[in-house]
């Protein structure tokens, strides 16, 4: 396996999704740690991050927008970690009007993103490096009134299993690890905005998440991990519901 990189270097990190929630926070997480942070998003991205990418939304045109954006750093070192912070919620069953298109911008947040992540990550990714993709504590479930949701991350816990059973025979680079963050509600401002009377205390604050996604990068990560995070009382556990299923 590849040494793994030394904690105190500054990494290289592309995060797709950079002007969500959680994108946001994460951007202003690395900026501090001094790391050079390529944001991307179908909006735009937040100051911090070192060099912001507009996507358009179909997916081929993102891939080649992101290998031109990465090409143009004069072939500098590659990627620690690609983080896939591009989630999205939808509701709906099969009597809602919406439920076709709610699907579609599901598979486009999340399935599509991470397939675009992987498909980066074949040839931009160090080594031994780092792939988040974005799944959800509710994707074993059975949820009748989540139909675009729920199948869609249960796509994502499954690209992360078959990248992370063989990641060379899954075409990544020698010893990468690929995981999925699998929340239950992150505390984001659009989530506050939607549900203002929910019980906060169990929603899972976003500097907590970053904190454990540098971590991630830093060495900690398990190859093929589900990583649930669970709050209570103002602290916070990532489960690897993967090593328990």
């Amino acid at each position: 396996a590849p040494p793994p990189r030394l904690a105190e270097a500054a990494m290289r990190v592309l995060l797709l999704g950079a002007g969500g929630g959680l994108g946001r926070a994460l951007a202003r997480t690395l900026q501090r740690k001094s790391w050079t942070t390529f944001g991307a998003d179908v909006a735009a991205c937040p100051p911090e991050v070192s060099v912001a990418i507009t996507l358009p939304r179909e997916p081929k045109g993102q891939l080649e927008v992101l290998r031109g954006a990465l090409k143009q750093q004069d072939g500098g070192p590659k990627l620690d970690a690609i983080v896939n912070c591009s989630g999205g919620f939808a509701m709906g069953n099969a009597a809602s009007e919406d439920l076709l298109d709610n699907a579609e911008a599901m598979v486009a947040s999340s399935f599509y993103a991470s397939l675009v992540s992987a498909r980066i990550a074949s040839s931009s990714l160090r080594p031994g490096g780092l792939l988040v993709l974005p799944g959800a504590a509710a994707a074993p479930l059975a949820l009748p009134g989540l139909l675009p949701y729920v199948p869609v991350k249960s796509a994502v816990h499954s690209l992360v299993r078959s990248l992370a059973a063989d990641p060379a025979e899954a075409g990544l680079p020698e010893g990468a690890k690929v995981v999925a963050l699998a929340p239950v509600t992150l505390d984001t401002p659009m989530n506050r905005e939607a549900m203002p009377d929910a019980d906060h205390s169990t929603w899972t604050p976003l500097d907590r998440v970053c904190e454990e996604i540098v971590a991630w990068a830093e060495g900690s990560a398990v190859g093929g991990a589900i990583y649930e995070p669970r709050t209570a009382a103002g602290a916070t556990t990532f489960v690897n519901v993967a090593a328990a299923a």
